[in-house]
């Protein structure tokens, strides 16, 4: 498999009785890290391994966006929204706590020359909020983009990822839809 495309990072507020609030269009994606941690445990008896075991701990996300809407400051970092739109402001205070969300995205593979749509679906994800990087612009423009980082863990069922391979955008977005809980089609 070759990944060769990345698109439509979808976050939705997990509740916590497991079902997820709306979910919505991140950004446009940039890029996306997903390591698995594993804890892991040797046993040693005669002078030798007797006994391995590995076992799924975590995984660490870093999802790259071309920006962080308002609606992700109150969804995943819990902050304050004020006033009425165009002109909110988001109100950061030191008490905020983030919140566990669903992530799914498309990531576009390339097989023997056959292009598909793999959905991909992490049930419960908790990120951190991002750093924010300024700098003037020079004789050059250069972008700045935000990244969050996180943990995805397991949700009640033990699944920490769930996958599905698509022939076409709409498909997996539709199949992205119903992990979430979406009944009526929702254009994220």
């Amino acid at each position: 498999m070759a990944y060769i495309g990345l698109r439509k990072p979808i976050i939705g507020k997990r509740n916590e009785d497991g079902t997820y609030e709306a979910p919505f269009r991140m950004a446009r994606a940039v890029s996306l890290n997903i390591t698995p941690n594993y804890a892991e445990g040797s046993l040693y008896a005669d002078d030798e391994l007797s006994e391995y075991e590995k076992a799924f701990a975590d995984a660490d996300v870093t999802l790259g966006t071309d920006t962080l809407p308002i609606k992700a400051a109150t969804s995943m970092f819990g902050h304050a929204l004020r006033g009425e739109e165009p002109n909110q402001e988001v109100a950061y205070n030191k008490d905020d706590e983030n919140n566990y969300v669903g992530l799914a995205f498309v990531g576009v593979e390339k097989v023997r020359g056959k292009k598909s749509f793999v959905a991909a679906f992490l049930p419960k994800v908790k990120f951190s909020e991002p750093a924010s990087e300024y700098e003037t612009r020079g004789s050059a423009i250069n972008f700045k983009t935000p990244s969050i980082s996180g943990k995805a863990s397991v949700d009640d069922s033990g699944e920490w990822k769930t996958t599905a391979v698509c022939e076409t955008e709409a498909e997996a977005l539709a199949w992205i839809n119903k992990k979430f809980g979406v009944k009526e089609e929702n254009d994220v």
